[in-house]
This record gives C-alpha cells, structure tokens and sequence, in this order.
C-alpha cells in the first residue's frame, strides 16, 4: 500500500494513462486542461454539457472515451464537483472519499487527475488542498495496493500541493508517500 504524487505533468503525461476530469456545474467554454481533454474528446463533452446531460453537479460520473488518433479509446472519468462558490473543505473531503471509492471500483490506480481552476475561488484553496489530501492519504494508506496519481490543476502553485500532502502525513506519519516533482 502505497501513494505516489506526480507533479511533473506536460501534455504528453495526460493521455498516457487513464484520466479524472473534475468539473464545476459551471458553463461552457472549458478552460485550461479541461478544455484540453474535452479537445482530444472532439468536444464531445461541451457537446452534452451543452445539451444538459451531463452538468457538474455534487457526485455525477460519466464515463468517455478520447477519439483523438493519438490516443484513441483511452478512459476519461468526468467527475462533478457542484457549485464553485459552495466548495468547502469539508465538501471537497467527502468529494474525495467518494471520487477515490469510484476509481477502487473500476480498478483504476494509476490515473492522471485534471483539476478544475481554482483562480476566483472564494475560499481558502490550501484549506481545501489540506483536507483533499488528507483523505487521499488515509484513503490510500487503508487500501493494500499501490496509487499513481499526476496531478494537474491550474490555479495552484506545486509548493502548494507539496505542503499539502507534507501536512497530511504530519497527522498520518504511517502513511506511505512519495512526491515526484521531475520524472527522469
């Protein structure tokens, strides 16, 4: 049992590996890397963003698959995370819990994690980036199998998410966790 942060993301790493597209329930165009994804998806998902069948909201799964001829069939888990201004650090911990059951679920371990933008985030972003992390860590810790997640956000400084996941294994010392910053 083990956690693996990867922070060192180009363009190329998101399409290796299967991928979580957190939204907001918020509307059309996609910006930074969820504009990204739904490109290599066709537009695929502005399509049903668009035309209501999927939206944002707390805990809504859909399950796509890239088109693109590069990186064809690959998995995208578009994950709902509701309103942007009702985010709390206790919402985005229980978001979390529930998103990482989901990816148990479908036996996806290794997985590239595209984060909305938390630029006009009216809340405290390393509060919110505390609690993810910790419930990623005693979530992870509890599991007895390994986690690779890159993590893609626009809107947070690595410092920030690197001190996150610092402060979580403060009150979880236990908890098996390397941080890459740069791939080899």
């Amino acid at each position: 049992m083990s956690l693996e942060i990867n922070l060192d993301t180009s363009f190329d790493r998101i399409f290796q590996e299967p991928i979580v597209l957190l939204l907001f329930d918020e509307r059309l165009p996609l910006h930074g890397f969820p504009g990204i994804v739904d490109w290599e998806l066709c537009g695929e998902l502005s399509r049903m963003i668009a035309e209501r069948k999927f939206e944002g909201k707390e805990k809504a799964r859909m399950i796509l698959y890239l088109r693109s001829s590069c990186h064809h069939g690959r998995k995208v888990l578009v994950y709902g995370l509701g309103k942007k201004n009702t985010l709390t650090s206790n919402k985005l911990s229980m978001l979390t819990e529930d998103l990482l059951v989901a990816l148990s679920n479908l036996s996806l371990y290794n997985v590239v994690h595209v984060m909305p933008s938390l630029y006009d985030l009216n809340s405290d972003v390393q509060g919110l980036l505390a609690g993810a992390a910790y419930t990623i860590l005693k979530f992870t810790s509890a599991e007895d199998r390994e986690y690779r997640f890159w993590l893609m956000w626009d809107g947070v400084s690595r410092s920030d998410i690197v001190n996150s996941f610092k402060g979580a294994t403060g009150i979880l010392p236990d908890a098996p966790l390397s941080i890459i910053e740069k791939e080899d």
